[in-house]
């Protein structure tokens, strides 16, 4: 009985037949118009002297040498489709920032998502093909901004990272620096004390020991003061590196334990709940046994209903549009530096 996960498809050339069984060597090359794999050997035979119609059977779409790659999934649909949306992406290149609401971007991510459908399921081939080419000529400009903008981020990331590693390097080193400076002066201060001894001289012994002090406290405040540096150098890449992950704008930290939910919280300002409500309706849930043992409290039915009768009322459009308007116009850091790579 044949393994189910093992498949001879994927061990044997279409084109000269052989096998990984026979040439476990064999390098299996696809090429992204077709999909169509077959071994390194056949490639080189075949497409050498320039394009040639692909070998296999029924397909005989024209194919070069130097689009030929190595297949990174095991499963073709998977290559496909990572080639497809890595394409696509290339071109609707858009961000969140580049909206005026989260509604506009919202409807630009369905239509990406419709455009990478069809093409990845064949459907509507041409009429997509020709909406792609139609976005990217009307939008050049900007998809040519994004791209350049992308690749700054990317170029900053890497920096901010090899810094980082840079970074701790130095701080090995250091701590290797410290530790042999200190069993450097320990040993100095054994020789040192132990002339003094020898030539009688217990002064001379006690001006030894508090130099040697007097430098063991400045050479430890000086592996802190370099110590806080290189904690602060650190701390600061880590925040640029995971805002230039993530894509999104520096914010400025203010003091204070960190709040998950931005402030927000269950308890309103605008009601009390109070213990006792008189309601028939109530009365018969509070005392039904049946009721209660599902977990049901009639408190969650006090609370859900006094904040659907408020929900809203606190809620100004005018007030928060002019707010995110402002967000929009502060430059932070980050905007900054990007600005100047991509100039």
């Amino acid at each position: 009985m044949s393994n189910p996960l093992f498949r001879d498809d994927d061990e044997n050339c279409p084109v000269c037949k052989s096998s990984r069984y026979l040439n476990p060597n064999i390098r299996f090359l696809m090429n992204p118009v077709c999909y169509h794999k077959m071994c390194e050997s056949c490639v080189d035979r075949i497409f050498m002297q320039g394009p040639a119609p692909c070998p296999v059977i029924a397909c005989g779409k024209t194919l070069r040498k130097n689009k030929f790659r190595k297949q990174t999934f095991e499963d073709v649909a998977v290559e496909r489709e990572v080639d497809v949306r890595k394409r696509v992406a290339l071109t609707f290149n858009k961000r969140a920032d580049d909206f005026d609401s989260l509604r506009e971007y919202n409807d630009y991510l369905e239509e990406v998502e419709q455009i990478t459908f069809n093409l990845v399921n064949k459907i509507d081939v041409k009429e997509t093909e020709a909406k792609l080419l139609e976005y990217e000529a009307a939008n050049k400009e900007l998809i040519s901004t994004n791209a350049a903008r992308q690749a700054a981020e990317m170029m900053a990331f890497a920096q901010a990272t090899e810094a980082e590693k840079e970074s701790q390097r130095l701080a090995r080193e250091m701590a290797v620096r410290e530790r042999e400076e200190e069993r450097r002066e320990q040993e100095e201060l054994k020789i040192a004390t132990l002339n003094a001894l020898a030539s009688g001289d217990k002064g001379a012994v006690k001006v030894i020991q508090e130099v040697q002090l007097k430098r063991s406290g400045e050479r430890k405040r000086r592996q802190a003061d370099e110590q806080m540096k290189l904690k602060s150098l650190a701390e600061g890449r880590s925040l640029l590196k995971s805002s230039l992950l993530a894509g999104t704008r520096r914010k400025v930290l203010e003091d204070g334990p960190f709040d998950p939910l931005g402030g927000l919280s269950d308890v309103s300002e605008h009601y009390v709940i109070q213990d006792y409500y008189e309601n028939k309706w109530l009365e018969n849930v509070r005392n039904d046994t049946a009721a209660q043992a599902g977990g049901y409290f009639v408190e969650e039915y006090y609370g859900r209903s006094l904040f659907e009768a408020f929900s809203g009322l606190t809620f100004f459009i005018d007030e928060e549009a002019a707010r995110i308007e402002e967000e929009k116009k502060a430059t932070t850091y980050t905007d900054l530096m990007i600005s100047d790579a991509v100039s």
